[in-house]
């Protein structure tokens, strides 16, 4: 079960933390530790960044005025501010271009994929995308393995639709039927 602290945390704290096996974030402040992945949840989220590395490369190939960043695994992004977060979704895809400083992209992915493990809390799913979306991200996918749907949430819109498949009009023409990744 994840736990967090009460007391928020500046973003230079958060720096000097010593990590052990824990996976640790920075949301709005406040410390999210939980125990490391386990192997169903990185297979998972190994799958689908493959999955979406080779269709972007294809993408790119077939048309080039579609301008994209790259695609990550855990890569973290930082989001300045008082109280400051840092979040690693499980994978992103970066704005082409994407500012970084020499540790960590600034501001939040193009698309963030956070892959529902049993340790993962709805509050804090729900304040990750909230936080996703107000510093910049276009859509912030919410994938459940177990009912092998995501729930997908707009920047542009207020609602979130369901998903069975990793389809967007940020990415013309890919469809990953999560068959493939569950």
């Amino acid at each position: 079960m994840a736990t967090s602290t009460t007391t928020l945390m500046s973003f230079a704290d958060f720096e000097r933390i010593e990590q052990g096996a824990d996976h640790i974030e920075l949301l709005k402040g406040e410390l999210i530790r939980m125990p490391p992945a386990q192997n169903r949840h990185m297979d998972t989220s190994e799958r689908l960044f493959k999955l979406l590395d080779q269709a972007l490369e294809r993408l790119q190939k077939e048309r080039p005025e579609v301008l994209l960043g790259n695609v990550h695994i855990e890569r973290g992004y930082w989001f300045p501010g008082e109280p400051a977060s840092w979040l690693q979704p499980d994978v992103s895809i970066t704005y082409p271009g994407q500012q970084a400083d020499h540790r960590y992209y600034i501001g939040a992915p193009m698309i963030a994929f956070e892959v529902v493990s049993e340790y993962d809390r709805a509050a804090d799913l729900n304040l990750k995308t909230t936080e996703f979306l107000a510093n910049g991200a276009e859509e912030v996918w919410v994938i459940y393995p177990k009912q092998q749907h995501a729930l997908v949430y707009e920047r542009s819109e207020a609602v979130r639709k369901e998903s069975r498949a990793v389809r967007s009009g940020l990415l013309p023409g890919i469809e990953i039927p999560f068959d493939q990744i569950f």
